[in-house]
């Protein structure tokens, strides 16, 4: 078992009075517990906490008046070592539970039929299960440049794999993609995690279900895939942006820190003046 310190600080001028949906609370997950949190936003406004559809995603809603606004989230969790099976197979489509069905399917930002052809070029000759999954990452890592700035919100798996450069979130898409291609259900996930370069940001990588349990992967490589603290999962970024808002706004400032701890339930201050991205001065 690992333990993290969270401390995720957003930072906006809202231009007109918004309604702000927040992602970024740690949900209760299989291998994940918060043994202590707390939420702040200044100027201090009421919000309230429900659930997706899905039961998975933690949704902070908000409604802000025009101004200077800040939300922090801080937390203490509790995170078991993710468990790993390479001698998964492929669930036949026939007896997939039908919950995970729609992780089979294309989605928004994962256009899975259109990637078909080269699917099964690449890897239909592999062994369908965790194999396959594990070419896959590594074959976006062979012949995808991580780049910043590279690609936007709007950046589908088919453009990534046009530009043959992204970002975390992009590296996800495609995987995705390629997975639901060759008939293995894969879904999208957000996480807090802590990485050198590039600077501190939110994570994104995604699992697939094998052998009748969803196992989680990182076509990046840029973090262990136990120590990525689940905030979102869903069919891609469309289910899980750590922020949907309704109004206008900008964000000025991202700073989702995390850092191990000592297996404490406290909360640690980790935000300094000069922590997180500047986006706007």
């Amino acid at each position: 078992m690992k333990s993290f310190s969270i401390d995720c600080e957003l930072e906006y001028d809202v231009l007109q009075q918004t309604l702000f949906l927040f992602n970024i609370a740690v949900p209760p997950a299989p291998g994940q517990r918060v043994r202590c949190e707390t939420i702040a936003l200044e100027p201090a406004a009421q919000f309230d906490e429900f659930c997706d559809a899905t039961g998975a995603n933690r949704l902070l809603r908000v409604n802000v008046e025009p101004g200077h606004f800040s939300i922090r989230y801080l937390a203490a969790v509790d995170l078991d070592a993710p468990a790993i099976d390479p001698s998964a197979d492929r669930t036949p489509l026939a007896v997939l539970p039908p919950d995970v069905i729609p992780y089979v399917l294309a989605s928004r930002y994962c256009e899975a039929e259109a990637l078909f052809a080269l699917a099964c070029d690449a890897f239909g000759s592999i062994a369908p299960g965790y194999a396959q999954v594990e070419a896959v990452c590594r074959w976006i890592r062979d012949n995808i440049a991580y780049r910043v700035g590279t690609s936007s919100p709007v950046t589908t798996a088919r453009d990534v794999l046009a530009n043959r450069a992204g970002i975390c979130r992009d590296f996800a898409h495609l995987a995705i993609a390629l997975c639901r291609a060759l008939n293995i259900p894969a879904r999208f996930v957000t996480g807090y995690t802590r990485y050198e370069d590039p600077p501190q940001d939110f994570h994104a990588v995604f699992e697939a279900y094998l052998g009748g349990r969803w196992q989680l992967f990182d076509p990046t490589e840029l973090a262990p895939i136990d120590s990525i603290v689940r905030i979102g999962t869903g069919r891609d970024a469309a289910d899980v942006a750590f922020a949907t808002l309704f109004g206008t706004a900008r964000l000025r400032r991202l700073s989702p820190l995390v850092e191990p701890s000592d297996n404490t339930a406290q909360l640690v201050r980790l935000q300094t003046p000069t922590s997180g991205v500047l986006l706007a001065a």
